[in-house]
């Protein structure tokens, strides 16, 4: 990971707005068209999510993608259920802001030299 808690926090929120401020644009329009800021906001968010350095499931993509597309930033089914290695135990964690993403990412995905770099 190459940004701060921070920063990660502002970058996904500026996407997220991005997006509320292209749709809300597109509905004024009537619709969906192609046009040159479609192409700038993803170039954002793959430049971001590179900067993130999350490693991609080839089916379900990296938990950015997880948590911006499939709940909505937060919104929605945003719990991610951990097994423990040492009891089986399931453990369940609420993922409903950037902020509660930087640290699930940290504590859980990230390896540990990263942490400590």
């Amino acid at each position: 990971m190459k940004l701060s808690k921070e920063q990660f926090v502002k970058h996904v929120n500026h996407y997220e707005q991005m997006l509320n401020q292209e749709n809300e644009i597109l509905n004024v329009l009537g619709g969906i068209c192609e046009w040159a800021p479609s192409n700038w906001i993803n170039s954002f968010y793959d430049l971001f999510s590179e900067m993130c350095e999350l490693e991609e499931n080839p089916a379900f993509g990296t938990s950015l993608d997880w948590f911006c597309f499939d709940t909505d930033f937060g919104k929605y089914d945003n719990i991610i259920k951990l097994k423990e290695e040492d009891d089986g135990a399931i453990s369940e964690i609420k993922i409903d802001s950037a902020a509660a993403l930087y640290d699930y990412l940290v504590t859980y995905e990230i390896p540990s030299y990263e942490k400590e770099n």
